[in-house]
């Protein structure tokens, strides 16, 4: 299977939050605008199968809604799809990525993502909707400092010249 991960495009909002409310991950806070932080995850066919998206707030960033069609788990595509977003966010000058989950601890923690208490994450992370007021005070904060080496795809200058990520992946899985 052959696997395109780009930035989201405004015709597919309706894919990707079907996709989301799916996997029972929160959609309601979701605007256009916050979507255009998503990267998507196409099979050939252009049939979206999994996002993950990016709010940033100066150098710090909200990882929001890693989602993975249930076709296509455990084939790697959501380590992909975050290792895309570290690199999206990285070249946007983002320093540190956090996230909510009560449900995906144990796979963030193993791309080296820790555990860190909901008050002690920067205040433009604190205001988001996520954090105030659509995930449960019993979902677990995380977060992960971003090196700023170059990056093995070695696209760093090109996202620093504004290109689009644009990346084909194969696997006969």
């Amino acid at each position: 299977m052959d696997v395109k991960i780009e930035p989201f495009a405004v015709d597919e909002e309706e894919e990707v939050l079907r996709l989301l409310f799916e996997a029972e991950l929160p959609t309601e806070d979701l605007t256009v605008d916050k979507l255009k932080g998503f990267l998507v995850a196409r099979r050939e066919d252009g049939c979206v199968i999994g996002a993950i998206g990016i709010e940033a707030y100066q150098d710090v960033g909200l990882l929001r809604s890693l989602v993975v069609h249930p076709s296509h788990r455990g084939k790697g595509l959501g380590k992909l799809l975050t290792n895309e977003l570290e690199t999206f966010a990285r070249e946007r000058g983002i320093k540190a990525l956090y996230l909510l989950t009560t449900t995906a601890a144990d796979f963030f923690l193993k791309l080296g993502y820790q555990v860190t208490q909901r008050a002690t994450v920067p205040g433009p992370i604190a205001r988001t909707e996520e954090f105030k007021n659509v995930c449960p005070a019993s979902a677990v904060c995380l977060y992960k400092e971003l090196a700023f080496a170059n990056h093995r795809f070695g696209l760093d200058a090109a996202y620093s010249r504004g290109a689009q990520p644009q990346r084909e992946y194969h696997n006969a899985g």
